[in-house]
């Protein structure tokens, strides 16, 4: 109680602070979303991205220097997704890996009649239940700066943390009560199947096939595109979206415009 009481204080001294004038510039650069949020919004997104910086640990991999642009951009994105979600600063979310571009994990996959094939493969970025966030750099700037579709490596990884918040990565976000996951779970899967009937038979869709890779997954790139190109997947999936509608507290077709060519 005490802690909470602590850490509480802490945030709102740290949010009262001015934000320094060139984070403001990194925002309108990177964050391009930034520029169509009311002043109220605005301002609740330059607090959340102070406190954030001020809790998270960056750390540079494979030589990758990390600085102010960098924090700033990633944390400029995260706070987007749970503007709706008061309060809410990935707890879990201890420390940020960058990488300067795409990287290399393991994967494995079980083989008849026992053993495993391993072997590595690229990565834009991971959620570690351990309380880590590994991004790919130039993956974080082309989602802020809305120059690759309905994609975003910062949300999808932001998606993934919140939906670990219940304990596994099954495409349902904390809900209040076990009824309402249960008829939450029930409509987003119908979604899911409708979305995988689709892609079986050739037919277009609205975001990423990756997203068939699980209920995870669903759940992550289907958020990328809620809010980076939500009059996309308004038009592809009206149920869907107003299901991460309920999830993230918010209708971002409201505020972004719609996107040329999409």
């Amino acid at each position: 109680m005490l802690f909470d009481w602590l850490r509480t204080r802490r945030r709102r001294a740290i949010a009262g602070r001015p934000l320094p004038p060139e984070w403001d510039e990194i925002l309108g650069r990177n964050v391009r979303q930034t520029q169509w949020l009311d002043a109220a919004a605005r301002d609740r997104l330059r607090s959340w991205v102070a406190v954030f910086v001020a809790e998270k640990r960056f750390e540079g991999c494979r030589g990758m220097t990390v600085d102010d642009e960098v924090r700033v951009s990633i944390a400029g994105q995260a706070g987007l997704v749970v503007l709706g979600l008061e309060g809410e600063y990935f707890e879990r979310l201890r420390s940020v890996l960058v990488y300067p571009g795409d990287y290399l994990g393991p994967r494995s996959t079980p083989l008849d009649g026992g053993g495993a094939l391993e072997w590595n493969e690229p990565r834009l970025g991971e959620t570690w239940d351990g309380g880590s966030m590994v991004l790919s750099w130039p993956r974080v700037l082309e989602g802020g700066r809305m120059r690759d579709g309905p994609r975003s490596v910062v949300i999808h990884e932001c998606a993934h943390a919140i939906d670990m918040l219940d304990g596994e990565v099954d495409g349902v976000p904390p809900v209040p009560s076990a009824r309402g996951r249960s008829e939450w779970a029930r409509r987003i899967n119908a979604c899911r199947e409708r979305f995988v009937e689709t892609l079986d038979e050739g037919r277009f869709v609205a975001f990423d096939e990756y997203a068939a890779e699980g209920p995870g997954e669903f759940f992550a790139v289907a958020s990328e595109c809620f809010f980076q190109d939500p009059h996309r997947l308004h038009r592809y999936d009206r149920d869907l979206y107003a299901l991460l509608s309920e999830a993230w507290r918010q209708d971002p077709k409201a505020r972004v415009p719609v996107q040329r060519g999409r």
